[in-house]
């Protein structure tokens, strides 16, 4: 099927139900949940039978061969994978969706053709595909309550019947189940999005302290709209011009600016609740063993080759509940402070320069252990990984720039890391290696710069070939860079919580 090529933009309003109707949804889900599993099953059976073919065999044991020396077969390597493609033709989307007809119709009542077909059987093409066809590892199965969304075709379409998610204007309407929308009368953002042509509609579970809460999420046709003051009718959240660069870590993010310029944590109300999450984890698995000890050894250890129960008892059921609940909570509060600093940022500029990072390399455990010396111990393995979960900065990234599309702007602009914004001075010309402890640059007029507020001020003067910097553009701006610079250590020294990697000291009372 071909993909929407027409602007699109989404709207999630919360449902006001009673407790017969989260029950029914409840329902609904796992259902979708079971036939997920079943038809994933079958699908799974399918390729593994296909993976012990000779010929899809002997392509795989060439490739590995191959692989050693990639470069030097790439000719070779591509024309193996064409025949690998050719015996998986009957994995793609259209067939996936063909062959679900046959799991999901005996229930009709509940799950209908055009959620099973639509949504989830694309679900489990999704899977797939990222398996085959990219860097998924490993199939796997949905455990109870990981069905977290479902979607119809055509949110207007009434010729569906029960078949449809139906967008009818206060309510939803799917399989003879009405679900009403909680409205905000007077609220001109919504009164605007809703004016938009609603292309289909997804419900969505997300977890609660004491139980869940249903939204429906309407895709609609067009661009978001701009919020507006409703006393001045101006924008909430102005549009600035020129560039700003921005050095952005795994814990914090340095601005600069014609305006302005600014040293912050990402996501300063993010806590770090692994141990929370350890506890309640310990909890967990004592009441696990507790109510399936059959599963174990006497040393503890999980028994092989024997069938396994799954008992669950109410007070694990309570903790499974709590863990989502605080996980839910961090994911919230991360993403409502990565839009409203995406937001800020929007105002300072319209080109936004950041070094393109490789974070999932940063997040690894180091591969080797090195010993500088023999008196000194073992370099720790460990990197950044707690420290880019808690924070995630590449989000930050991404909704900056889904908001640059859909504002029409030049957006967020990559830099490769090759132009080594931390090692430049503009006064020298001249690169030199620092240690990253080092957290301030000492310049040749003796002034001390923050090191990530320069690196932002250097990526804000890129040339036009983004493969170095504009020197006279940076000796121009490099007093007015100063006094921005001084505030922002003064604003970052004042703030409640400081950052070791800022290098910043707090300012006395």
């Amino acid at each position: 099927m071909a993909r929407c090529t027409t602007p699109t933009c989404v709207l999630t309003l919360p449902l006001r139900l009673e407790k017969w109707q989260e029950d029914r949804l409840a329902k609904r889900f796992e259902i979708a949940r079971k036939i997920y599993n079943t038809f994933l099953g079958v699908k799974l059976k399918e390729l593994r039978r296909l993976e012990q073919t000779p010929e899809y065999r002997a392509i795989k044991k060439e490739l590995a061969a191959l692989y050693s020396e990639k470069e030097k077969n790439a000719d070779r390597i591509r024309a193996l994978y064409e025949e690998r493609n050719a015996l998986l033709k009957n994995f793609t989307e259209f067939k996936f969706k063909k062959d679900i007809k046959f799991y999901y119709k005996h229930f009709n009542s509940n799950i209908a053709s055009k959620v099973a077909t639509h949504c989830i059987a694309s679900q489990v093409w999704s899977a797939f595909e990222k398996y085959l066809f990219g860097n998924g590892k490993r199939i796997h199965f949905k455990r109870p309550g990981e069905i977290y969304s479902l979607r119809g075709f055509s949110a207007t379409n009434a010729r569906s019947g029960g078949s449809e998610i139906i967008y009818r204007g206060d309510h939803i309407e799917w399989n003879k189940l009405r679900l009403p929308l909680k409205l905000d009368p007077g609220n001109q953002y919504e009164e605007e999005m809703l004016t938009n042509r609603v292309k289909y509609v997804r419900i969505l579970r997300r977890p609660g302290k004491n139980r869940d809460h249903w939204y429906a999420q309407l895709t609609l046709e067009g661009l978001p709209s701009i919020k507006r003051d409703d006393e001045t009718g101006d924008p909430v959240h102005p549009i600035g011009n020129g560039p700003v660069g921005i050095d952005i870590g795994p814990q914090t993010i340095a601005y600069s600016s014609a305006k302005e310029a600014g040293l912050l944590e990402l996501a300063d109300r993010v806590q770090n609740i692994e141990d929370k999450k350890c506890r309640i984890q310990r909890k967990m698995d004592r009441s696990r063993r507790a109510t399936n000890p059959g599963n174990y050894n006497p040393d503890g250890t999980i028994k092989r080759g024997v069938p396994l129960t799954r008992n669950k008892s109410k007070r694990y059921l309570r903790l499974q509940k709590e863990l989502a609940w605080i996980q839910h909570q961090q994911a919230a509060i991360r993403k409502e402070q990565h839009v409203a600093l995406a937001n800020y940022l929007l105002t300072l500029g319209d080109r936004f320069y950041i070094e393109d990072m490789n974070w999932q390399g940063l997040a690894r455990r180091a591969k080797g252990t090195a010993v500088p010396e023999e008196e000194k111990p073992h370099k720790r393995k460990k990197r950044f990984g707690k420290s880019i979960a808690n924070k995630a900065p590449a989000a930050l990234v991404t909704i900056l720039k889904n908001k640059c599309t859909s504002l029409g702007l030049p957006g967020v602009i990559p830099i490769n890391t090759k132009v080594r914004a931390s090692q430049y001075n503009h006064l020298t010309d001249s690169y030199q290696k620092k240690e990253l402890s080092q957290r301030w640059n000492e310049m040749p007029d003796g002034r001390k710069i923050q090191r990530d507020l320069y690196s932002a001020f250097l990526l804000q003067h890129m040339n036009s070939q983004l493969d170095g910097f504009d020197r006279a553009a940076l000796q121009r701006d490099y007093e007015s860079f100063v006094s921005l610079h001084d505030q922002a250590i003064l604003r970052a020294a004042a703030a409640p919580k400081l950052i070791s990697s800022m290098g910043v000291k707090r300012t006395a009372n």
